[in-house]
């Protein structure tokens, strides 16, 4: 029977033709993977690179509306490698959701330089006041690839902003009265990306940083920030995941740093803010960043009683802590 791989394709995409026989999904993104897995009862792979087979088949899907250009390109190399790179029928099929001239010019940018391996790697750099300047390293589906995502910056500067403040002796106001008493904390940075908030909040105050939990679904995102984190010399645990963090974990964080997604009308929001309800300690602090705040400030309530909205660089912090 032969071995059949499909790449790019999500649980609405399948049919039981794609899925007759021996059919491996592969999948960046976990909560695809448990998709394909509930609906489908298919077997399903989340790496963020191909797995290596032998496949007798792949199938690829993808257009201009489904990943970008670097993405499918990176990932059409990859299937160059295992099934070679003529990139032809029976062994390899092109799924493109998209123009005809399109697909064919993808095709040709591997088959015309069989010998090439293009690198999508990127960097750039980012700082908070008070912090070293870090190099960052993202690869195609990482959110922000080749960019540095400002509202996740404004996020990393206020929360670095408030654990100085924390550690600085100040009469008692109404303000200081709202900020827990932080001597070392353990830091939860869900949907970290490449690692840029929870690795800057690190690195800018190191001495009073007990542990560094990084969590993202994206195979690619997790990659991504162990790669940073060893660079930087950070010690922290990176989780894949699309449901929090582990029942292990409730209860043992002072700080929850979050950049949900805006789409799905909150609900990827409410995945965050239920973790960090559960996973934060009474007096710890919830930290999310928004566009606006009107859309998540209700959100927020429903889980934290109080919510400061604190305003930066165009964007909107959302802090709120745990009752004790």
């Amino acid at each position: 029977m032969a071995k059949t791989l499909l790449v790019g394709y999500r649980a609405a995409d399948l049919t039981p033709a794609l899925l007759e026989g021996d059919v491996t999904c592969h999948t960046l993104d976990v909560y695809h993977r448990h998709a394909i897995e509930k609906v489908h009862h298919a077997k399903a792979i989340c790496s963020a690179h191909l797995p290596e087979g032998p496949w007798d088949v792949i199938r690829f899907r993808t257009g201009p509306k489904l990943m970008s250009g670097e993405l499918a390109l990176d990932l059409l190399q990859e299937c160059a490698k295992l099934v070679g790179h003529a990139l032809k029928p029976p062994r390899f099929v092109l799924d493109y959701v998209g123009r005809e001239r399109d697909r064919n010019d993808l095709l040709d940018k591997v088959r015309k330089d069989a010998a090439r391996e293009r690198s999508f790697k990127a960097e750039w750099s980012a700082s908070v006041p008070g912090g070293p300047k870090l190099l960052f390293t993202s690869y195609p589906g990482c959110f922000c690839h080749r960019r540095l995502d400002e509202g996740g910056l404004a996020l990393a500067e206020v929360v670095s902003r408030d654990l100085r403040a924390a550690q600085t002796p100040q009469q008692p106001n109404a303000q200081t009265a709202k900020r827990p008493n932080i001597q070392v904390l353990n830091l939860l940075d869900m949907g970290c990306g490449c690692g840029l908030v929870g690795l800057l909040v690190a690195t800018a105050n190191s001495s009073i940083i007990s542990s560094l939990v990084l969590v993202d679904s994206h195979a690619r995102a997790v990659e991504a920030a162990k790669e940073n984190a060893a660079k930087f010399g950070v010690s922290a645990e990176v989780i894949l995941s699309d449901n929090g963090t582990p029942a292990r974990m409730d209860g043992t964080f002072d700080v929850f740093v979050g950049n949900p997604p805006y789409y799905s009308d909150y609900r990827i929001a409410e995945v965050f803010l239920e973790t960090a309800q559960r996973a934060l300690k009474p007096g710890g602090v919830c930290y999310q960043v928004v566009k606006n705040a009107a859309g998540l400030e209700p959100v927020q309530r429903r889980y934290f009683p109080d919510v400061e909205v604190i305003r930066r660089r165009n964007y909107c912090v959302l802090k709120s802590v745990k009752p004790s």
